[in-house]
């Protein structure tokens, strides 16, 4: 771009001299050297972009190709739950050490399923499992947020406890989930993360 910017207005300037007449000597030097100049650019910039650009497009292609293949074989190896429905599954002991610990009689409870299905960063398709458990109101909240904030607090290295704005939120890393219990609506929420999987 900078040598067509250098190039191309003294190969014009020239032209218009030699075809005004003006200092003709000098205006045929300039636009030979202009025209050089320009066939240098032109052969030395824009036609190897032509090869470039594709390359640097099909690498760019064979790279994120790379990182949906490298996403999906670090769950074939073992790397976090499998499936949404897997980690689904590791998340029911979370869910029934909560209800225990709130006495939670299981007529009481109404429990609604789903998955959510989206796309990963590195392209890949993958689902995401989610569960909400509404206590009622016979389950006392002042109650329940001290007897879980201390129950989850003492989990294990692989989970993580945060608390802000009436939420309690347990993060177990192996399942690549969340359970969360909401002040506001007296319910537990579990959400896993986007697992990937290979579209058939």
């Amino acid at each position: 771009m900078i040598g067509l910017l250098a190039t191309v207005p003294a190969l014009i300037a020239g032209i218009r001299a030699l075809r005004d007449r003006v200092l003709e000597v000098a205006a045929s030097g300039a636009t030979v050297v202009a025209g050089v100049g320009l066939l240098a650019v032109v052969l030395l910039v824009i036609v190897p972009s032509f090869e470039i650009l594709p390359k640097s497009a099909r690498d760019a292609e064979r790279y994120e190709q790379q990182q949906r293949l490298d996403e999906l074989d670090d769950i074939d190896a073992g790397f976090g739950p499998g499936s949404a429905e897997e980690a689904g599954q590791e998340m029911q002991e979370y869910v029934d050490d909560a209800l225990q610990l709130l006495e939670v009689a299981p007529r009481t409870m109404r429990t609604t399923t789903w998955s959510k299905s989206g796309t990963t960063a590195a392209g890949n398709t993958c689902r995401a499992f989610h569960e909400r458990i509404r206590l009622g109101d016979q389950v006392d909240r002042s109650s329940s947020a001290e007897r879980l904030r201390t129950a989850w607090k003492a989990e294990s290295d692989h989970t993580s406890f945060f608390e802000r704005n009436g939420v309690l939120e347990l993060s177990v890393h192996p399942a690549a989930a969340t359970i969360s219990w909401i002040r506001a609506d007296n319910q537990l929420i579990v959400e896993s993360d986007c697992i990937p999987y290979a579209a058939p």
